[in-house]
């Protein structure tokens, strides 16, 4: 039974999962009813198990015969990006978005047992999907939700409270309700702060570079939930007419974003959902000048020294320029705007950015 490439993968997978049983390979042999030195040539890779072994073996092993033979179980970190950004590059070039979807199938075939790359796929082309909102991409909404819920299911924690939340905002965004509280109700609820907690530590430690790139990172997403708990306050305030609110509200988003160093195009963008609503055609028009004019700076806040220690993608920008082109060209409640000529050319310098 030889599989070219993988004799000494097999002898690695059962030395990892023996040792992992915690057996001797005195008590493998016994329970296989073979001699402890053939058990040695396994996993030294000087031999391989006759065929008739491999289902014992794997349910000795607690594991799948799949995972026995497979060539590589797991991906490292790097090969794992270098999948996701071929998958984004190749979108992004142009290429039909089912080729791709294809294509990143095959890839997780390849590495069946991979739970966070199947997610990671899922969610970089589940992204794409909103972001260019065509008809060939929405087909696949159904193999992407299959993706999740098979994310769901893993015994990677991370990863399944990631398709937790995924699927969380899958069924609000189709107004299902009831399926949105069951998925909130798998994701943890946490007590405390235990990044707050590992930082203090790195500290007392005197692990200086990983106190400061944690304490930045709390700081980062802490940014983000408290710009998203106030875009939530600020749609019940439009909602309910509570304007004088509402503008608070938009006042205190910008002023957070210049405190924490986010950019001028993070500065600029509070403040939009409400002129719509208001109708106030020269507000909508000067608010969209300074996003538009600030959209190359979107990601200033890598340069801030408040995130110094931190390391970024250099992936997104044009992402978000083309969701708020398609937002724009696609909202009906900002007809009344869009034959104004200054609308036409910042649309126009929009459009020239994406292709840029």
């Amino acid at each position: 039974m030889k599989t070219e490439g993988s004799d000494m993968n097999i002898g690695t997978v059962i030395r990892k999962y023996r040792k992992e049983k915690q057996l001797t390979q005195e008590e493998v042999a016994g329970y296989l009813g073979v001699t402890a030195p053939a058990v040695n040539k396994w996993e030294n890779g000087n031999s391989l198990p006759d065929i008739s072994l491999l289902a014992p073996i794997a349910r000795l092993l607690g594991i799948s015969t799949d995972m026995l033979l497979s060539f590589r179980e797991e991906l490292t970190e790097e090969e794992m990006n270098e999948i996701i950004r071929t998958v984004s590059n190749r979108i992004k070039s142009g290429e039909d978005y089912g080729t791709v979807f294809s294509w990143a199938e095959k890839k997780m075939q390849e590495y069946p047992n991979c739970d966070r790359l199947a997610f990671q796929i899922a969610q970089m082309l589940d992204g794409y999907r909103y972001i260019y909102g065509n008809t060939e991409a929405e087909e696949y909404r159904g193999k992407i939700y299959g993706l999740y819920v098979r994310s769901l299911q893993s015994a990677d924690g991370d990863v399944a409270q990631s398709a937790a939340v995924a699927l969380f905002h899958m069924a609000v965004a189709e107004e299902d309700y009831e399926k949105a509280q069951e998925y909130l109700n798998r994701i943890p609820k946490r007590g405390f702060n235990q990044n707050q907690m590992q930082a203090i530590l790195y500290h007392r430690q005197k692990k200086v570079e990983e106190a400061y790139r944690l304490y930045e990172r709390i700081l980062f997403t802490g940014f983000n939930d408290l710009n998203g708990a106030l875009n939530g306050l600020l749609s019940l305030s439009i909602e309910e007419g509570k304007i004088d609110r509402a503008k608070s509200i938009v006042d205190k988003q910008k002023r957070m974003a210049e405190i924490l160093e986010m950019g001028k195009y993070m500065e600029a963008s509070p403040g939009l959902d409400l002129a719509i609503h208001l109708r106030d055609k020269e507000e909508i028009l000067k608010i969209l000048e300074s996003v538009i004019y600030s959209i190359d700076d979107m990601d200033a806040f890598k340069n801030s020294e408040l995130y110094s220690h931190m390391s970024f993608s250099n992936a997104g920008t044009k992402e978000i320029a083309l969701m708020l082109k398609n937002a724009l060209e696609n909202d009906k409640k900002v007809e009344f705007v869009k034959a104004d000529r200054k609308y036409q050319e910042l649309l126009e310098k929009l459009c020239r950015f994406i292709e840029n």
